[in-house]
């Protein structure tokens, strides 16, 4: 993957799990990652059901990534965290591990209430 350049990463914002874990990511600057809130506006070709059903990231090059292989784009460029994209690279321990990730994803919580509106 390419590692030159900052990613987008198109997450869940309402989920409490997954803002830590971006906010995590992004503490490191956004020469690194740059975080967009899918709930919010999209770019064109970012389907918002799937990226509110799995992570996405926007490599430099204009590519989208999901699921398991978004978390290994950012792991790449997170100071600390290469070994982890190196150990779950391989495809008998990614795909396995994408799978899981996806059967989980749907089961996260997230927010009723956001900025103050909530809604029933």
């Amino acid at each position: 993957m390419d590692t030159n350049g900052p990613l987008i990463a198109y997450y869940d914002a309402r989920c409490p799990i997954c803002r830590h874990e971006m906010a995590h990511y992004a503490c490191h600057g956004d020469h690194i990652i740059r975080l967009h809130d899918a709930n919010g506006d999209l770019p064109g070709d970012v389907d918002r059901k799937a990226a509110l059903a799995s992570l996405h990231v926007r490599l430099p090059d204009g590519r989208l990534v999901d699921g398991w292989p978004a978390f290994i784009a950012i792991w790449e460029r997170v100071p600390g965290w290469g070994l982890l994209a190196w150990l779950t690279r391989p495809a008998p321990i990614r795909i396995p591990l994408d799978m899981l990730y996806r059967w989980l994803a749907p089961m996260r919580p997230r927010d009723r209430c956001r900025d103050g509106v909530c809604k029933t």
